[in-house]
C-alpha cells in the first residue's frame, strides 16, 4: 500500500508498537502516529484528525481512560474513533469513558487490525451518508424554492380575486388539493390558507403604511369584499387594526 493511501492512526504509548502487536502489518496498512505525552494528544488529534486512536490503558495509572474522556468530550475530536487496550476487568470503565471498542490483553494483532479497519469503514460510510443527505437536502431546497416561488407569484397575480382559493391554486399547479396541502406543509410548515393569508396581510400592511389608501380600498385590493371582516382578520394577524396603523403613520 502506498504511503499516500495509508489512513492515519494515532498510537498513544509506544509500548503498543514495541510489544509487536502486529507492528509490521499495522505500519504497512496505516500511517502510525505515536505520542507518549498526555498534553500533546488532544493537540495532535485536532491537528492531524486521525481516523482512529489506539490507547493502552493497561498501565497502573490507567491514564488512557482520562485521555479517552478528553478526546470524546472535546468538540473537535469527539468524532474520532477510540480503541482501548487493557485488562478485561477494566472493559466496563473503558466503555464508560466513551471508547468505541475495548480489546482485552493479551492482544490479538489480527483483532486489533480488524477493529481499526471496521472503524475506518464505518467513518467512511457515515461521511458518505452525510454527503448524500446534504445533496438530497440541497435538491429539496431547490425544489422547495421553485414550488413556493410559483405559488407566491400565483397569489400575487390573483390577490384581488375573492374567488381565488385552494382549488384554483391546485388546478393551476397541476396537482390535487391534498397534494398541495402536503407539499406546502412539508416545505413551509403551514397550510395553504395560512400561506395565502400571510401574503395578503403583508401586502395590506404595505399599502396602509403608504398612507394614501382607505381601509376599504386595501381590503378590496387583497380580495376582501367586507372591510369589517378584513379589519378583524388583520387584527388577528398583526395584533392591531388597520386604522391604528393609519393613525400611527399620520402621526409620524
Amino acid at each position: 500500500m502506498n504511503s499516500e493511501d495509508r489512513r492515519p492512526v494515532l498510537i498513544i504509548d509506544k509500548s503498543i508498537i514495541r510489544n509487536s502487536l502486529g507492528s509490521e502489518a499495522l505500519a504497512k496498512n496505516f500511517e502510525l502516529i505515536e505520542s507518549n505525552s498526555d498534553e500533546e494528544v488532544l493537540a495532535m488529534a485536532r491537528e492531524l484528525s486521525p481516523d482512529v486512536v489506539v490507547c493502552d490503558v493497561s498501565d497502573p495509572s490507567r491514564r488512557g481512560l482520562l485521555i479517552c474522556r478528553k478526546l470524546k468530550s472535546n468538540a473537535y475530536t469527539g468524532h474520532v474513533s477510540v480503541i482501548l487496550l487493557g485488562q478485561i476487568e477494566h472493559r466496563i470503565a473503558g466503555l464508560q469513558a466513551g471508547a468505541d471498542s475495548y480489546i482485552s490483553v493479551p492482544i490479538d494483532s489480527h483483532v486489533l487490525m480488524l477493529n481499526i479497519e471496521n472503524m475506518i469503514m464505518l467513518r467512511d460510510a457515515m461521511r458518505g451518508r452525510t454527503v448524500q443527505e446534504m445533496s438530497v437536502q440541497t435538491e429539496l431546497e431547490g425544489i422547495s424554492g421553485q414550488f413556493v416561488t410559483k405559488l407566491e407569484q400565483m397569489v400575487f397575480e390573483n390577490i384581488s380575486d375573492p374567488n381565488f382559493g385552494v382549488k384554483e391554486m391546485a388546478v393551476r399547479t397541476g396537482i390535487s388539493v391534498s397534494v398541495l396541502y402536503r407539499r406546502l406543509r412539508f416545505f413551509k410548515g403551514v397550510t395553504v390558507n395560512e400561506f395565502v393569508k400571510k401574503i395578503k396581510m403583508e401586502r395590506a400592511m404595505k399599502m396602509l403604511e403608504a398612507g394614501v389608501y382607505r381601509v376599504s380600498e386595501v381590503a378590496a385590493s387583497i380580495g376582501y369584499e367586507d372591510s369589517k371582516y378584513f379589519s378583524r382578520e388583520f387584527r388577528k394577524f398583526f395584533g392591531k387594526t388597520p386604522m391604528e396603523v393609519k393613525h400611527r403613520i399620520h402621526r409620524q
